[in-house]
C-alpha cells in the first residue's frame, strides 16, 4: 500500500508529464476540463470538496489504478459519496 505522500508524488508526476494522456475530464458534474487520468478533477473543483472527502479520495486511491482501469471497491464507494455531496451541497459549475 502506498503512503499519501507516494500517491501525491505519482499524481503530481502525472500532472507534469509531457506525454499525452487519454481523454479524462474532471469528475465535477458539467466541468469537462481535461485532467490527467491520475487526477480526480481540476484544481478548482478539487478544492471545492470538503477536506474530509478529499482525504477519503486519497485514502482509497491506488497508484496506477488509472492505468489498469481497476479502482478498488472502496474508491468507487468514495467516488459515489463525493458525487452525492456535490448534488446536495454545491451549485453545479
Amino acid at each position: 500500500m502506498s503512503s499519501i505522500s507516494e500517491k501525491a508524488d505519482h499524481v503530481r508526476a502525472a500532472r507534469d508529464a509531457l506525454t499525452p494522456h487519454r481523454a479524462h475530464t474532471c469528475h465535477w458534474p458539467g466541468c469537462g476540463k481535461q485532467v490527467p487520468p491520475a487526477m480526480w478533477g481540476c484544481t478548482q473543483h478539487w478544492y471545492k470538496l470538503p477536506l474530509s472527502l478529499r482525504n477519503k479520495v486519497w485514502a482509497a486511491y491506488r497508484v496506477r489504478q488509472e492505468d489498469d482501469l481497476s479502482p478498488s471497491r472502496r474508491y468507487i464507494e468514495v467516488a459515489r459519496e463525493v458525487q452525492d455531496w456535490i448534488k446536495l451541497n454545491a451549485t453545479i459549475r
